[in-house]
C-alpha cells in the first residue's frame, strides 16, 4: 500500500486539513444532531454547506442517488435513537444515479432498482429526482417514526426546493 503522505492526489486534502485546523470551531460535547439528512454521494451535494449547519447539527448519510439502502436505513435508525427531530431526503438536479436508473442498462443495478421503485411515470431526470425523494421520505417516516421531508437541491443555483 502506498504511503498516504506521499500521494499527490492527497496533497490538497492535507493542505485543506491544515486550513481547517487553523479555524476549527468547537464541537458540541455530546453527539445530539437535530436533523438527519439522507443525501446523494455526489461531491457537489454537501448538506453541511448547503444548510450552513454548525458542526454537530446534522447527522448525514450519503449514498449514490440518496437511496435508502439497508446500511443507510440502519444509520438513520441510529440517528433516530440519538433523538433527531426530523429526517430530510435531499435529492438534487443533474443526479447521475437517477439518470442511470432511467437508462436501459444501468451501471448501478441495485441502486437503479431502488430508484425505479419510486418513479411511477417520471421520465425526466429532475421529475424523477423529485418523485424519488418524496417516496423515500414517506418510506423513512413510516420506518423510523420521525417526521421526514423531501427536498431537491438545485445544483445550478444552490437553492433547496422543499417538496
Amino acid at each position: 500500500m502506498e504511503e498516504a503522505r506521499e500521494h499527490p492526489a492527497l496533497a490538497e486534502l492535507q493542505a485543506g486539513n491544515r486550513r481547517f485546523l487553523a479555524r476549527r470551531p468547537a464541537l458540541p460535547k455530546a453527539h445530539a444532531p437535530q436533523v438527519a439528512v439522507l443525501a446523494c454521494a455526489d461531491a457537489r451535494v454537501d448538506p453541511n454547506r448547503i444548510f450552513d449547519a454548525e458542526p454537530g447539527a446534522l447527522f448525514v448519510v450519503r449514498t449514490a442517488g440518496n437511496v435508502a439502502t439497508e446500511h443507510a436505513l440502519e444509520s438513520l435508525r441510529f440517528a433516530a435513537g440519538l433523538g433527531v427531530e426530523a429526517v430530510v431526503v435531499l435529492g438534487h438536479t443533474d443526479c447521475g444515479a437517477v439518470k442511470d436508473a432511467l437508462g436501459e442498462r444501468p451501471a448501478l443495478p441495485s441502486t437503479a432498482r431502488l430508484i425505479r421503485e419510486n418513479l411511477k411515470e417520471a421520465k425526466d431526470p429532475t421529475a424523477a429526482a423529485r418523485a424519488h425523494a418524496v417516496a423515500t421520505a414517506s418510506r423513512l417516516e413510516r420506518a423510523l417514526g420521525v417526521p421526514a421531508f423531501a427536498a431537491l437541491y438545485r445544483t445550478e443555483s444552490g437553492e433547496v426546493e422543499w417538496l
